[in-house]
């Protein structure tokens, strides 16, 4: 197969792959009373969460519209044409190529009342590490940074950098969100520093909490 055929044919089989999943499993959503209020009134926001929970966020309570960083190489075009067969923009680039311009264009995007999303360690880490970028989307735009994660039951892990997880078929999967953590304009160097470290370790609460109190926290979201 052509490198050409594979970006034709393997985003539909993707977004196919993608909804199929999603159609078996039993999915819930906790703590989603922050965004939905957001999404009810209007308000952008950046939905952050980590690039191994990439897989099925486009199923998360965000509200369109919405766009998302994507890298410049081969896989990136493959993701971003998957993404658009859910309704999900995105600007080209990364912390390495065209990175710079592409937050300038997401940040004029969030101006214009679009939401932004950010897996703050992609797209080749170091895992779970969040990179300075979505503060900086944050704190130019002025849109709160609403934390997310996906817990399955049920998974199985990849053998990748950011240990991808692909919930397993009929698997209970929890979609978690943390409260808007919000980004002063003007900060210190040690400011910024400290904001984002605060969203890396609410980030990994968040993730582990879904891990060791899953029974629990799938009846809250039940009820």
């Amino acid at each position: 197969m052509s490198r050409d055929w594979g970006l034709t044919l393997l985003p539909p089989a993707a977004a196919l792959v993608i909804r199929g999943l999603h159609a078996t499993l039993r999915t819930r959503h906790w703590n989603s009373t922050a965004i939905d209020s957001l999404n009810a009134n209007g308000r952008p926001y950046i939905l952050c969460f980590w690039h191994s929970d990439l897989l099925l966020m486009v199923y998360s309570r965000h509200r369109k519209p919405i766009r998302v960083m994507s890298s410049q190489h081969r896989d990136g075009e493959i993701m971003v044409r998957t993404l658009r067969r859910f309704g999900v923009s995105t600007a080209r680039g990364s912390s390495t190529r065209g990175g710079q311009s592409a937050l300038r264009e997401m940040i004029r995007m969030a101006r214009s009342g679009e939401r932004l999303a950010f897996t703050p360690d992609g797209p080749t880490g170091p895992r779970r590490i969040a990179k300075p970028g979505v503060i900086q989307a944050a704190q130019l735009s002025g849109l709160p940074i609403v934390p997310a994660a996906i817990v399955a039951e049920r998974r199985r892990l990849l053998d990748s950098w950011d240990r991808f997880q692909i919930p397993r078929p009929f698997s209970r999967t929890l979609f978690l969100y943390e409260e808007p953590i919000a980004v002063p304009r003007n900060m210190t160097p040690e400011e910024f520093e400290a904001k984002r470290l605060e969203l890396e370790q609410v980030m990994h609460e968040l993730v582990r909490k879904g891990e060791e109190e899953f029974a629990r926290l799938w009846e809250e979201a039940g009820g």
